[in-house]
């Protein structure tokens, strides 16, 4: 009669721990465990975001044409670049909030915004493009399909990164979980001014146009 709950508890701490070892995260490409901070890359054809570990991270992390592309780690906030209301609004982008990337596979510039449907793209203007480029030496660096230049011109916030593709889809994927009703709730809204606040955190220093 006394054995019952010790051996209930015993069978609880085993599906616990059954459980926390089915969440355990593998690399996409060759199925080695990973940590939870680990590499991405990208399949430009799809945008999709595949896990990886860093051996197969490493094997992507070049300049020639593969199937799959390493995502860079590095976010570079861009404090001095001046973007005025007016240029903005002729990039008819709905939203201040926004990352734009330049798609080999479209050959376009694709502004891409959170929303709680989802992500919705539109096109930007190639001149409109090559004149926002031109506003700061970083941007014309900016690595095709793996970064973005991320803008945050929600309220008040008039800032810029280059960001990690990855981390603009851990944006994306906030708004669409979080946001409630037409003004988004001060869940939504918290949850977004901390991302922004370790954006701001792990940036680098700003780059110079020196990379191929």
């Amino acid at each position: 009669m006394t054995t019952a709950p010790h051996r209930s508890r015993g069978l609880a701490a085993l599906r616990r721990l059954t459980s926390s070892q089915a969440v355990v995260e593998r690399c996409e490409l060759c199925a080695v465990a990973i940590a939870p901070e680990h590499e991405h890359l990208l399949e430009p054809e799809t945008r999709k975001l595949l896990c990886a570990c860093q051996a197969c991270g490493i094997l992507f992390d070049r300049g020639s044409v593969t199937r799959y592309r390493r995502v860079p780690r590095d976010v570079t906030a861009l404090p001095d670049i001046d973007v005025s209301n007016a240029f903005w609004n002729s990039l008819a982008i709905p939203i201040g909030l926004v990352f734009l990337v330049d798609s080999s596979v479209t050959g376009t510039i694709l502004a891409t915004y959170p929303s709680p449907a989802g992500p919705t793209e539109a096109s930007i203007d190639a001149d409109a493009w090559k004149e926002l480029r031109a506003l700061h030496p970083a941007l014309q660096n900016m690595k095709t399909d793996v970064e973005a230049l991320l803008a945050n011109r929600i309220r008040d916030a008039r800032e810029y990164f280059i960001a990690p593709l990855d981390e603009c889809y851990r944006l994306t994927g906030l708004v669409r979980q979080h946001w409630r009703g037409f003004s988004g709730g001060d869940v939504a809204w918290d949850h977004i001014g901390e991302f922004f606040d370790g954006l701001r955190r792990h940036s680098r220093p700003e780059r110079m146009a020196t990379r191929a």
